[in-house]
């Protein structure tokens, strides 16, 4: 008698799912600061979806579970995100990614919303003397503190006068050249430091031409 054995293989083919992880700058962690996020996994609900990563604090959503503000202080160049999904009573891993961190780039500094270039006698004199002079980042919504700059005024080729001025409210000295602008002039902005995060950093020169 010829005794047959039969093999059984079972054989679990898996599909590999599209994931997607939407932030502000493609493939980009910004460092320091809040990353928002949107995550998806193809075929999974929100609610079945986990992400994590060994370098990144990540914050879920409350109100939208498909959401996350990630935060990172890694000092490598790159960050690790693993992508599982809830299975009946199992975490299923479904893939990683790697993203590019990158340091907080220099805020731009801005008088009352103006960046650089020409702004009215009236406006410079109004705005520069309460303090309105600033910088933003189109990264996060964070107020910078301006801590120094100093101020040269030039009048065709010559220099009228130069102030230096600590915070960024005009200090007395700067509120007498503030003074004297008149429209033709060119207002340097120089040696502007400004707190980023936990960290001062110096800021390119600015200048201001008053019409």
């Amino acid at each position: 008698m010829t005794k047959f054995l039969f093999l059984l293989l079972v054989v679990q083919i898996t599909f590999a799912q599209e994931v997607s992880l939407e932030m502000s700058l493609q493939n980009i962690v910004v460092k320091g600061i809040y990353n928002p996020v949107e995550v998806i996994i193809e075929d999974t609900k929100c609610t079945d979806v986990i992400i994590k990563s060994d370098d990144a604090k990540l914050i879920q959503s409350e109100i939208n579970p498909c959401s996350y503000n990630l935060i990172t202080n890694t000092d490598h160049r790159e960050l690790t995100i693993s992508f599982f999904k809830k299975k009946q009573k199992d975490t299923v891993f479904v893939t990683k990614r790697t993203y590019r961190v990158i340091d907080f780039p220099d805020p731009i500094p801005t008088l009352a919303g103006i960046e650089e270039g020409e702004v009215s006698e009236e406006k410079f004199k109004k705005y520069f003397s309460i303090g309105k002079f600033g910088a933003y980042s189109e990264y996060a919504c964070i107020d910078f503190n301006i801590t120094s700059y100093t101020m040269m005024v030039v009048r065709d080729t010559t220099s009228i006068g130069i102030s230096k001025n600590v915070g960024n409210r005009a200090s007395e000295e700067t509120k007498k050249l503030i003074a004297l602008v008149k429209s033709g002039d060119q207002v340097y902005i120089t040696n502007l430091e400004c707190k980023v995060l936990d960290q001062v950093r110096r800021l390119d020169e600015i200048r201001f031409d008053i019409k």
